[in-house]
């Protein structure tokens, strides 16, 4: 087996530096915003438990963080990198490792025995063939094809997502399935927890769909205890179908979005797109904010800095550095923009 440089894609370089500087140029239009709604007190009593019942978890979102952070550093399953030494001081030990050598995406389980925790934790962009996922035009409908969504054909509005995040999601999904499966037959009555950071955070949420609607899963697939989703640097993944979705379950999700994160603002809204609710804001303040639970995209917490939207704010959580496993081992991160030819 040899392996090439994707010349095709160097030559795009140049096109891709263009495409931050348009994401930048998009995130100054004003963005999609609903209506806040007055409840009384019934409504309020009778209203059934939703992500909003929850809020955001902040204790556990900086727990998290590190094993999001462990994704983009190299040998994982060695278990010795900084973030993951932090992840296995929480009592997380690394279980397998998946792969996609052809879509260059990547994720790992970890499990935490003593809270009984099984966490998928999904890589996010990292090399040309993530970016040219990020980059994809297109939104289609996620009944689309060869496994439609049954539920979407009679229930509600159509659910469109973005292409290249399910096509980033479908790239590991399959062995996600037959791994995750694995070990929760092995630790019974374990919560799932999926992360992930940048594409990975949209992949995630894009495979916890999947999981939760039992979409591609086995006849014997366990069925966890529950299941819960932590973000970081979350792109806008679907229409506000998909949102409200998310927005009716009940269960633990947190959006969380530093500071002015470009991430957070693309897609564009015009295209269609817009956040489901649950959002921690890390402000430039350094406060921690809950924001609003019942707007889609609360106006007084990201989007008030849309303005000012970079980069440097997407690669910083806390005290976790996405890149700096990758400004470390240079060798290997060059070996990102290498794919193997049969």
């Amino acid at each position: 087996m040899a392996k090439i440089f994707v010349l095709s894609c160097v030559k795009d370089l140049s096109k891709i530096s263009k495409f931050y500087a348009i994401l930048y140029l998009i995130s100054q239009y004003p963005l999609s915003q609903c209506d806040k709604t007055v409840l009384t007190p019934n409504d309020i009593s009778t209203r059934p438990i939703t992500i909003a019942s929850y809020g955001p978890d902040v204790a556990r979102a900086k727990k998290y963080v590190y094993l999001s952070g462990a994704a983009y550093c190299f040998d994982i399953p060695a278990w010795t990198c900084p973030y993951c030494e932090k992840s296995h001081r929480f009592g997380y030990e690394f279980h397998s490792l998946i792969v996609n050598k052809e879509a260059n995406t990547l994720a790992f389980i970890a499990v935490n025995k003593k809270l009984k925790e099984i966490v998928v934790t999904i890589r996010g962009t990292l090399n040309v063939a993530n970016v040219v996922l990020d980059i994809h035009p297109s939104i289609l409908s996620i009944e689309t094809g060869s496994s439609p969504l049954e539920r979407g054909k009679s229930k509600g509005p159509e659910i469109r997502i973005h292409t290249g995040m399910i096509n980033a999601t479908n790239s590991l999904y399959p062995e996600i399935v037959q791994k995750l499966g694995k070990v929760l037959k092995e630790n019974e009555d374990f919560e799932v927890v999926v992360i992930g950071h940048s594409l990975g955070a949209a992949a995630a949420a894009l495979t916890l769909f999947l999981l939760k609607e039992e979409i591609r899963l086995p006849a014997d697939f366990p069925v966890p205890k529950s299941y819960a989703y932590f973000g970081y640097g979350t792109p806008r993944v679907g229409n506000q179908a998909y949102a409200d979705y998310w927005n009716g379950q009940p269960m633990q999700i947190t959006r969380v979005i530093n500071k002015a994160d470009f991430a957070a603002y693309t897609p564009p809204s015009l295209g269609g797109y817009v956040h489901h609710g649950n959002e921690l804001w890390l402000s430039p303040t350094g406060e921690e904010k809950v924001c609003s639970k019942t707007v889609y995209e609360d106006p007084n917490c990201a989007n008030s800095v849309a303005s000012m939207s970079n980069l440097p704010d997407h690669l910083q959580y806390w005290d976790v550095a996405y890149l700096s496993c990758a400004g470390a081992d240079p060798f290997s991160t060059a070996g990102q923009f290498v794919i193997p030819v049969v």
